[in-house]
């Protein structure tokens, strides 16, 4: 499934910190949930968070459930790669048609993500009230994620919220 994803995403940067996977990590799978982050917001969950995988909230193991090291061979490989993205980026951009944007990372600027929502909270209608997230701006729509976390201060769930304007979400931020 991992493979068919990656061939279809073509995703490679970090969800969490949105910097472009190194070589050595697009091998790295810390969890076995297959959830895949860059090897320093690994670490940095383990040592200074809470150790807990964002998509399963699944306790990182201490050593990853799936990391393969780069051969030779694919460095080769990423170097004849990187050569002909950025000779394929300049002819793109002499171009200027907008198929080439189909490979671009689209970020929503009216997107709010809340975490350790408590479950008395987690309905829509509860959310869209002035005394939560409508004070802030018309909220367009609201998505409450059904995984439950249940941590030392008790359950928890999380939501994304959708305001009209980028200024509402920042407000709101």
């Amino acid at each position: 499934i991992r493979s068919i994803m990656t061939s279809v995403d073509e995703s490679t940067d970090c969800p969490l910190c949105l910097e472009p996977f190194e070589l050595d990590d697009l091998n790295f799978y810390p969890c076995t949930c297959g959830y895949q982050v860059c090897r320093f917001c690994w670490h940095r969950i383990r040592t200074n968070e809470n150790g807990l995988c964002p998509a399963c909230r699944k306790l990182y193991p201490e050593n990853p459930a799936e990391y393969t090291p780069v051969t030779a061979e694919e460095i080769q490989k990423s170097k004849g790669t990187r050569k002909q993205k950025s000779q394929g980026k300049k002819r793109q951009s002499q171009t200027g048609n907008r198929k080439n944007l189909e490979g671009l990372r689209v970020i929503r600027k009216n997107l709010v993500f809340i975490m350790g929502l408590p479950p008395r909270l987690a309905d829509a209608d509860v959310l869209k009230r002035y005394e939560y997230c409508g004070k802030f701006g018309r909220v367009r729509s609201i998505v409450i994620n059904s995984t439950e976390y249940v941590g030392p201060q008790g359950s928890s769930l999380s939501a994304y919220v959708t305001y009209g304007r980028g200024e509402e979400a920042a407000k709101a931020i």
